[in-house]
């Protein structure tokens, strides 16, 4: 349940192995896992900011997406630290510099965002004088009202979404490009986890 890799030239020690080359069975369920919570919670966010909906419709909404926000940064910890200690593999098809370097930005920026949007919110909402429940449960204390935490955290939670929109939509606008243009294993050494000789 690691990286799938290359097997080591002869005579190489195994702390010498080459960079895996693909995405092993962890890393594939931690990217789907953390993603489902993830754009869960974004999107009863946005249908709770913008949907035009009633209070009482809102204030239901509202425990599914503390509930998905809490097991977001739960889970994306763990997925944060994983991808630390795994590294990335190199691109599965020769690919320009440039290219590269805005892979890894994004890949970088999405993993943070995983964090700091929940974070955003669990602070916005103990900061405000409030504790942190869901469904009765109480999982923070309140830390009482500490105006300018309270406004960042705000403002953190409400303009980061627009960012996450643009890094979605380049991910995975890559990962089309490269399965149906380049015709190479980026997007199936996701799912799959399957690489072309």
């Amino acid at each position: 349940m690691t990286f799938s890799s290359s097997s080591p030239r002869q005579g190489s020690s195994p702390s010498r192995r080459s960079a895996p080359s693909s995405y092993g069975c962890v890393s594939r369920f931690n990217h789907w896992l953390t993603a489902t919570l993830f754009i869960g919670a974004l999107g009863l966010g946005l249908v709770m900011a913008y949907g035009g909906l009633p209070r009482e419709s809102v204030g239901a909404l509202m425990g599914w997406h503390k509930a998905l926000g809490v097991a977001t940064i739960a889970y994306g910890l763990w997925r944060v630290g994983w991808r630390i200690a795994k590294g990335f593999p190199p691109p599965a098809s020769k690919t320009p510099a440039w290219q590269i370097a805005a892979s890894k930005a994004v890949h970088v920026g999405l993993l943070a965002a995983i964090l700091a949007m929940p974070l955003s919110g669990i602070l916005m909402t103990v900061s405000s004088g409030r504790a942190l429940s869901i469904w009765g449960v109480t999982l923070l204390p309140s830390l009482g009202e500490i105006g300018w935490l309270e406004t960042a955290a705000e403002a953190v939670h409400a303009q980061l979404p627009f960012a996450v929109f643009a890094m979605l939509a380049l991910h995975i606008g890559a990962a089309l490009k490269h399965h149906f243009i380049d015709h190479d294993a980026t997007l199936a050494r996701m799912t799959s986890g399957r690489i072309r000789a």
